[in-house]
């Protein structure tokens, strides 16, 4: 509701267990799908709009793109929190839903190109961690020695 007339094309997905007829008949700049694979959608995504749950806030953060995050409950407000605090992200807590509440703050992380800047950065961060074969690497040693393996310094 608060964002359906925005001049944005909106994709939203409600599970596959949702009809999204269910919502009724929308504007043309609003897709309610069942589903869609974040690998298809996110490169072609400004901002992402979630619950803030683990694998839709490491996709978007994979992809360099600013989040709003309405967490409700689990790991969510943990999530939120973090991407707050790394300047990726608005948090609309429980308490403040509304729909000009979440039409503001997706207005102001489109408008704040600092909010895409910081999502970059954790993206950057996150490519220039170790990869697998570092993790597989550790684990055969661990294994080997039966002790545990102190960071180098």
């Amino acid at each position: 509701a608060g964002l359906r007339d925005e001049p944005i094309n909106l994709v939203l997905t409600v599970g596959r267990n949702q009809d999204p007829a269910q919502f009724g008949p929308q504007p043309g700049n609003v897709h309610v799908e069942r589903y869609i694979p974040q690998s298809l959608i996110l490169p072609r995504c400004d901002l992402v709009v979630t619950h803030g749950g683990w694998n839709t806030t490491l996709a978007a953060l994979c992809a360099g793109l600013p989040l709003v995050m309405l967490p409700i409950s689990a790991d969510q407000p943990d999530n939120a929190a973090r991407c707050a605090a790394l300047g990726a992200a608005a948090v609309i807590e429980p308490e403040e839903r509304t729909p000009e509440a979440i039409r503001a703050a997706v207005r102001a992380v489109l408008a704040d190109v600092a909010y895409r800047w910081n999502a970059e950065g954790v993206r950057d961060e996150m490519v220039a961690l170790p990869g697998m074969d570092h993790a597989v690497a550790l684990l055969e040693r661990l294994a080997a020695e039966k002790q545990p393996i102190l960071a180098e310094r």
